[in-house]
Order: structure tokens, then sequence, then C-alpha cells
């Protein structure tokens, strides 16, 4: 078939065109367009289907064709036109999509604009993925935010928004000047709460995330507090009794050691045998707790 008189069939087929629904047109599609072809075997694959937005035209001659091979009589100058039923991109549509990703329903979403093109019906999304922005911005800037409409099981028709989103968040502010290498108390935090972008991951959120970790800098009094300021407390520290496990094949031995250094669950510290006067190095096994293997690892006999 000659592809220019194609390409002229379509672009002169300005009716009305049979909403389609998957990716190839069938006999029982184009039965619906044109009664006359009824008798085709409904799941006989004619083409494939046009992408959103396009439209698939049968012109006489193929429509000849496809006649020829079924006996069919065809009127002289038919035409058969398929296309995806479409939908513009609704703002309503677009905030709900935008919480759903969040999961938070009283997120405040402002659309600023968005994809003009109508789409495919389907299931619109705005996967946290699409977001085109750092997630330390302040709520009121503007962010680029691409979404996509999923149709027909697996197929996705790409969209976006300018948006933006805030919501009321919690944070942990500092009371007073917390200096470092003591861990944070109580009374030198507070909780409140404000308006900020709901993706912001850097600050602490809740005191329990504060409260006895330790500050690696100094933080000045009435400024929240990040979680990168923070770190986990020393489990062991210098000068302090340590119960020590020591593993030697099958026999286990506990004795207590001083510790020559501090250190967190895993680290590997020196310990001092006050005893023996001999210094030896184990891991950290939780607060006041050491581990130390001599030998292949086996089922222990404890010795006490």
């Amino acid at each position: 078939m000659n592809l220019w008189f194609l390409i002229l069939s379509m672009l002169a087929h300005s009716g009305p065109c049979e909403m389609i629904s998957g990716d190839q047109i069938t006999g029982a599609d184009l039965a619906r367009a044109l009664p006359m072809f009824s008798m085709l075997p409904r799941d006989a694959v004619l083409a494939y289907s046009p992408a959103p937005g396009g439209r698939r035209v049968f012109g006489p001659p193929e429509l000849e064709g496809i006649a020829k091979k079924y006996v069919i009589a065809v009127p002289e100058g038919s035409k058969a036109c398929f296309e995806w039923p479409l939908q513009p991109l609704d703002e309503s549509a677009v905030r709900a999509a935008i919480r759903e990703s969040l999961a938070m329903p009283e997120a405040r979403v402002e659309v600023l604009a968005m994809s003009r093109a109508q789409g495919p019906l389907g299931k619109l999304v705005f996967p946290l993925s699409g977001l085109s922005a750092s997630t330390s911005i302040d709520p009121s800037t503007p962010v680029t935010w691409r979404g996509e409409v999923l149709y027909h099981s697996s197929h996705r028709f790409g969209v976006w928004a300018r948006v933006r989103v805030a919501a009321t968040m919690t944070r942990v502010v500092a009371t007073e000047l917390i200096l470092p290498g003591n861990a944070v108390t109580a009374k030198q935090v507070r909780q409140e709460t404000y308006d900020d972008f709901p993706l912001r991951n850097d600050i602490a959120r809740s005191l329990d995330e504060v409260i006895g970790r330790v500050p690696r800098r100094a933080i000045r009094a009435e400024l929240p507090v990040f979680r990168s300021d923070l770190m986990e407390p020393y489990q062991v520290q210098r000068g302090e009794i340590v119960q020590v496990t020591a593993i030697s094949g099958a026999t286990q031995l506990s004795m207590e050691a001083v510790a020559q250094s501090s250190g967190r669950q895993g680290d590997t510290i020196s310990l001092k045998n006050e005893r023996s006067g001999r210094t030896f190095q184990a891991r950290i096994e939780g607060k006041d707790r050491a581990l130390v293997v001599v030998g292949p690892l086996a089922m222990p006999t404890r010795i006490q």
C-alpha cells in the first residue's frame, strides 16, 4: 500500500473515532466502527493501536484488502478511525495524587502549572522519584514534579506539574546552648510545630531522636537540631569497668577489664586486665560489655 496515501487518508479523517482499550486493533474493534465487518473473527489482529493523542485510520484501500480476504462487501469510500479515550489533567487529581505519594492527606498542594496535553484514562501517580528538587527546600519554593498516567496495565503516559507543597510538621529546637561531648538532656530541647516541605529529612522531628545522643558540634539556642549534628553516645567510656566475654574454641570465660579507650557498639577498643596487667583488643557488644574471640568460634562451655 502507498504510504503517502495512508498518511493522507489519516489526515483527511476528521470525524469521531472509535475508542480503543488495548495495544492492538482487532476484528471486534473494526466491527464496532463498521458493522459490515461483524463476521470477522473478534480476536483477529488488524493493526497496532496508536499512541495516546494519535489516531489510526483505516482508509479505503486497507479496508478493501481486509474485506477481500473475508469476502465482505464494503461501500466505496468507507473509513474507520481509532484512538485512545483522552481527558485533560485535573488540578484536584494532581493534588490527590501528590498527597497519596506523600502519604499525607493533610498536605497543602498549590498547583501553579501542569501538563496541558490530554492524556489517556487511567490512574494518575506522582512518584517521589519524579521530584526534581532537593528535599531540604523551603515550602514556599515551587518544585517541578513529574508524574504519569498508568493505563492499560503496564503503559505509562508522562505528565508534570509545577507545585508548592507544605505541611504542618514537628521539629526539635534547642532551648539553650548545647555543647558537644555530653548527651543531650530533656531540658535542653523542645518540640514545636511549623510549616515545612513534607519530604525534608535533615531535621530531627521527635525528642526521641535527640535526647541521649551526643552533639558533634555546638547547637545554639532557638535553632533546630539536625540529624547530622548528632551521634550515638559511647557505650563504653575510657576508664570504665567492662564485662568481657572471652571465647576460645568451646570454652567461654567471663572477666572484668578496664577500658583504655571509648567506643560504640561494634567498635574494637583496648582493654586492660587489672590482675595480669595485660592489654588486649575486644569488640563492644553493648553497654559496658565486650567480646573477644580467640581461635575458631564453637559452641561455648561457660567457665565462671
